[in-house]
């Protein structure tokens, strides 16, 4: 699913590293507490996957169409006002399917409503391409057996599992769920975790007891004129035992 921070560029390059420490660890329990488009978690293999977001909407779409339900076939302007106005008013699904799917890069009502553009001569219709995406997840058989989670990663207390963390880029726009969130509780969460788990965190940045055990220049961007590179990193503490496997 097209979705803000998407990892979907370079899931063919840290699925491998997560998907071998899923073997290495034994671990028969695989958790993303910041699932957001689930575009890692739908090719991670793992007896028990579990998907958690913050937005209840995000959660309440992915079960709808794990239960078979379809989507709108359409979303106008006035439509996604609407709704944006009245969230409390419409079903759950609806509202997560109007705000992540409507709206330009799938920023759930704050990046605006994305229509129908021109990019360089082709008429793109983004709801119907963000639609078919997620559509696409769903017949392929990803989000298949996943059990989604409508929680704060704060929430989690796991023990020998294999977790992968993409949380709010810190210095990055504010959006969402994201707003004031609360970086050295969420480093000193995952030191804690990292304990008794493997942890891997995607950031841009992180203090200086995690290293990065992968990274690459991608291209990023947050409005649609508007594109800039940044480089992905994948990090772990450097406390955990297994460090130098890691690397």
């Amino acid at each position: 699913m097209k979705y803000m921070g998407s990892k979907a560029k370079i899931t063919k390059y840290i699925v491998p590293i997560i998907q071998s420490h899923i073997a290495v660890s034994g671990s028969s329990t695989y958790i993303e507490p910041f699932a957001g488009g689930c575009n890692v978690i739908d090719k991670v293999k793992a007896k028990d996957r579990i998907a958690a977001d913050k937005n209840e909407y995000l959660i309440a779409l992915f079960r709808h169409l794990q239960a078979g339900g379809e989507l709108p076939e359409a979303v106008s302007k006035e439509e996604y006002s609407k709704v944006r106005a009245n969230i409390t008013e419409f079903p759950a699904w609806y509202v997560g399917a109007v705000g992540f799917l409507a709206s330009y890069n799938g920023r759930f009502f704050d990046g605006g409503y994305a229509g129908i553009g021109n990019e360089k001569g082709r008429i793109r219709d983004y709801y119907q391409e963000s639609k078919n995406n997620i559509l696409n997840q769903l017949q392929q058989g990803g989000i298949s057996g996943i059990d989604f989670m409508p929680c704060d990663y704060r929430d989690f207390k796991p023990q020998r599992c294999v977790i992968y963390c993409d949380p709010p880029y810190e210095g990055t726009k504010e959006y969402g769920n994201a707003k004031k969130f609360d970086y050295p509780e969420f480093w000193q969460v995952m030191r804690e975790w990292s304990q008794d788990n493997v942890v891997f965190i995607s950031e841009l940045q992180a203090p200086d007891d995690f290293i990065a055990v992968w990274e690459k220049e991608v291209d990023r961007s947050m409005k649609a004129k508007e594109h800039f590179r940044a480089t992905e990193k994948l990090f772990v503490w450097e406390g955990v035992r297994c460090k130098k496997e890691l690397a």
